[in-house]
């Protein structure tokens, strides 16, 4: 992981980032009191509809059901002009509400998806549990993928199309992960020892 402040390489044991010093409790005297968010979306500002909101919701709970160990939530607020969105964004994701207790650390597998609707900007964050198989490329493109309904403030539709092109992303990390970490379809093995196999008889003397 980096610092959001300066982008340093950090850990999550660090009390304070050992480049800048920026920490979460810098960020507390900095911001303040965060709002108590919910998932999957928190419209502070007000520009859904109740229409466009329960399917941009509905978007999310698909991905989230096809994903279950993983959590997405969308804040939509005017950002602070003074607030770097970066450290911002942290600030939020840590102090917003939108993890449980347990969630700590490698257990915590949530995304969050910030839209600034005073300057149609968006940032994504990932929790710890999800760095080792989720880049920050692949939330590049997911924020990309909402780019263009963003400029053109369809804020719902730029979730739906964060939502679907991060379920798009997650599909191509489970097809690669096995190749990474050495592990062995199982199918694909049985099926290479059909009946008729010499190499059938072989694997049952195994056992």
């Amino acid at each position: 992981m980096r610092c959001p402040a300066c982008r340093a390489p950090a850990t999550e044991t660090d009390a304070a980032c050992r480049q800048c010093g920026f920490s979460l409790e810098v960020a507390d005297r900095s911001f303040g009191i965060a709002p108590t968010l919910q998932k999957p979306i928190s419209d502070l500002s007000g520009v859904l509809g109740s229409l466009s909101r329960r399917r941009a919701a509905q978007i999310i709970a698909g991905v989230e059901r096809r994903f279950p160990q993983l959590s997405i939530a969308a804040v939509l607020m005017e950002v602070p002009q003074q607030a770097p969105i970066v450290p911002y964004a942290f600030w939020l994701f840590n102090r917003g509400s939108l993890s449980s207790a347990v969630e700590k650390g490698g257990e915590n597998r949530l995304v969050m998806l910030l839209i600034d609707t005073s300057s149609d900007r968006a940032i994504a964050m990932m929790g710890y549990g999800l760095e080792p198989f989720l880049q920050e490329n692949y939330l590049q493109a997911c924020l990309q993928a909402a780019h263009q309904p963003l400029v053109k403030k369809r804020y719902a539709q730029a979730i739906e199309s964060f939502a679907r092109e991060l379920d798009r992303q997650l599909v191509e990390v489970c097809q690669v992960l096995p190749k990474q970490y050495g592990l062995v379809d199982e199918s694909r093995w049985l099926d290479s020892c059909a009946p008729g196999d010499d190499r059938l008889g072989m694997a049952e003397n195994l056992y």
